[in-house]
């Protein structure tokens, strides 16, 4: 009897994808949902579905990270990467949902800064950065 070096694990029903697409309604944007902890795998998954559907350059995909729990640090600076080389080719890309905990991660993977540029917030959330004094 010979045994697999690695144990294969098989999908149930209630299994949750990590990546759903929402259907687009109108001129609105591409949405795609990710759910569940989010290794390098599916980063990459991610990636390759936003160069998919985003090709025009007209198109604004949003990436909604609400229903994420965990995402792989290690991981982040190959994922950025590719959203700003599919940024540069095809359409806008924009993050969603983004947690604390979240943030906290893209910090600590050293892409806090261009998270910052991705992260989109309603008209009502967002918070106008203050000017420092001119000194007049």
């Amino acid at each position: 009897m010979i045994l697999s070096a690695a144990p294969t694990r098989r999908a149930f029903a209630f299994d949750r994808p990590a990546i759903q697409w929402d259907a687009p309604r109108g001129a609105g944007p591409l949405t795609v949902r990710l759910f569940g902890r989010l290794a390098a795998r599916e980063l990459g998954q991610v990636a390759e579905a936003i160069a998919e559907r985003g090709r025009s350059p007209r198109d604004l995909v949003l990436v909604d990270f609400e229903q994420v729990e965990h995402l792989d640090y290690r991981a982040l600076p190959d994922f950025v990467r590719a959203v700003l080389a599919q940024m540069n080719r095809g359409a806008e890309v924009r993050f969603a949902g983004m947690t604390r905990y979240l943030r906290d991660l893209f910090d600590v993977s050293g892409q806090g800064p261009i998270l910052s540029r991705l992260e989109w917030m309603p008209e009502g959330q967002v918070v106008a950065m203050r000017r420092p004094p001119l000194g007049l």
